[in-house]
């Protein structure tokens, strides 16, 4: 009973009391997961933790990963993050031969899915150059189901979601071949495929014509149930899915049925046909001009950012409601930045996010004096080039704190770069990852990783990573629980990928800890003197 009267105290609303989630943890009928977050945020933040690299891969080939799982050689070898060691967790076993050329990872969590579907666990999707969809299990590597998507007079070389979790599309590759040096006035732009994912079902298939939707398209897709069109004019056109299935749906066809020639319908030869017949331009939801068909849709209040067609720089907020721009929603670039990057947060706030050089801005929506409408301000921003002057701890991988040397001559601290950041629903955090440049060329850039209050900004933690790189092409960090996945892309085109894991800073004054290294020095000394 003692303990149960510790799971009901006050301090248990407190994050950084471990020993009470703990507890609770043991005793509680209900889920723990909010509780272990909790607890890897209180070490990642408050303790004497590192993230301590575990293992790193080199390939020449593409490394796609979600901070789970990372695909090697074009999807088809499979190592996990979370568990120690770089040793394959499975080889996909190819029914078919053919490249791979895309894969869509499903994780099939208990909750999201529903009873009747329980049986259905994590998965990843997968095409290859013959045109055929794969559903793999993410345990064995085994091919549940194929799907023949087309013959190849067309090229299915692209998935993504539509709604996450539930259904995806699969698009050809864009047919903008110029004849003669003028682009055809008509014919199809690209097929699309949708289909669902617990179960496995075909909703549909059609074409973009330019006969339909005008001879200046040229590309389009699906998200959230909504058809967006792009045009080589800068428009960008969003459609109702939902109403273009009702209207225009010519038959309905089950996978796997049997036909009358006795094959199965989406089994090689039988192809996926096309179900949806669009004979006039459907009714335009929300049409825009915008360069690079760059738009996005925020959440509630609804507004959307673009950048304006006619400008050279900056991206603008403007107000559904009133087609208007709204105060303060000019969102200007600085004349030296060249990786300024404009996204929508995570967290379903409605903020925006401004990626610079040296700092992210974090802009969001308020209601002015008279209560009718919003304007952009900012809510904060991390300035990575200040860290230093305020004494941020970066810590190593032995635990020791990483001093910044100064050279002479020197007057200011190396400029910071921030390459990409990412946030934690779990956490709810931000976290964001920056590169110190190098004095020299002949030095490598340190690589740094801080972690971020998703309302203030505030610094709650950074580390430093074990392994430096000179200059990259690309560069992408994933978090999961206590696992950070650092991909990078070098300048002689191949692929590294370091997963570090949350680890005690060891204590150097335990005698066991003296010992340990004593007993392996010697192993060093030999291996050295061989």
């Amino acid at each position: 009973m003692p303990l149960l009267r510790i799971y009901k105290t006050s301090s248990l609303d407190k994050r950084c009391n471990i020993y009470c989630h703990l507890i609770a943890k043991e005793y509680c009928t209900k889920s723990s997961h909010r509780r272990i977050h909790y607890i890897i945020g209180t070490l990642i933040t408050r303790c004497d933790y590192t993230f301590a690299q575990i293992w790193h891969k080199e390939s020449k080939k593409h490394i796609a990963c979600d901070g789970k799982l990372a695909f090697f050689d074009n999807y088809e070898k499979c190592i996990s993050c979370i568990h120690p060691g770089n040793f394959p967790l499975f080889v996909i076993q190819k029914p078919r031969p053919g490249k791979i050329e895309d894969g869509l990872i499903m994780e099939g969590l208990p909750e999201t899915v529903d009873l009747p579907h329980q049986g259905y666990k994590g998965c990843i999707f997968t095409i290859n150059s013959d045109n055929f969809l794969f559903r793999v299990d993410l345990e064995s590597g085994q091919v549940l189901e194929e799907v023949y998507l087309g013959d190849s007079s067309v090229k299915f070389r692209r998935l993504q979601w539509n709604t996450i979790d539930e259904s995806f599309i699969v698009c050809t590759t864009k047919k903008c071949q110029q004849i003669n040096g003028r682009a055809p006035e008509s014919g199809d732009i690209m097929q699309l495929v949708v289909l669902s994912c617990m179960p496995l079902e075909f909703i549909c298939k059609f074409s973009i014509t330019k006969k339909i939707f005008g001879k200046s398209t040229c590309d389009a897709t699906i998200f959230l149930n909504i058809l967006v069109v792009m045009h080589t004019s800068s428009y960008v056109c969003m459609y109702s899915l939902e109403r273009i299935i009702k209207q225009s749906l010519t038959h309905q066809q089950k996978l796997y049925t049997k036909l009358q020639d006795g094959s199965s319908y989406g089994l090689y030869p039988s192809a996926l046909t096309q179900n949806i017949e669009i004979s006039e331009t459907p009714e335009c939801l929300f049409q825009v001009r915008c360069q690079q068909h760059d738009v996005m849709l925020t959440m509630p209040p609804c507004y959307y950012v673009m950048c304006p067609y006619g400008k050279n720089q900056g991206y603008e907020c403007w107000s559904f409601k009133t087609n208007q721009k709204v105060v303060g929603g000019y969102i200007k670039p600085e004349e030296d930045e060249q990786n300024d990057r404009i996204s929508l947060h995570a967290d379903d706030s409605g903020r925006i996010l401004h990626m610079k050089n040296e700092e992210l801005r974090v802009l969001k929506l308020v209601e002015m004096s008279d209560g009718k409408e919003r304007q952009l301000v900012d809510d904060f921003v991390i300035k990575c080039h200040e860290q230093s002057k305020h004494q941020a701890p970066i810590v190593s991988q032995s635990g020791r704190i990483i001093k910044q040397r100064r050279r002479e001559g020197c007057i200011d601290l190396p400029e910071r770069l921030v390459h990409t950041m990412g946030y934690s629903d779990d956490l709810d955090m931000i976290f964001l990852l920056s590169s110190a440049q190098p004095l020299s060329d002949y030095q490598a850039q340190q690589t740094y990783v801080g972690f971020y209050d998703n309302w203030n900004g505030k610094l709650l933690r950074q580390f430093v990573l074990e392994r430096r790189a000179f200059e990259t092409l690309e560069r992408s960090l994933f978090y999961q629980l206590d696992t950070i996945s650092h991909v990078i892309k070098t300048m002689d085109r191949k692929f590294e990928c370091s997963v570090l894991k949350l680890q005690a800073v060891p204590d150097l004054t335990d005698e066991c800890y003296t010992k340990k290294k004593e007993q392996q020095s010697p192993r060093r000394r030999v291996q050295s003197h061989r």
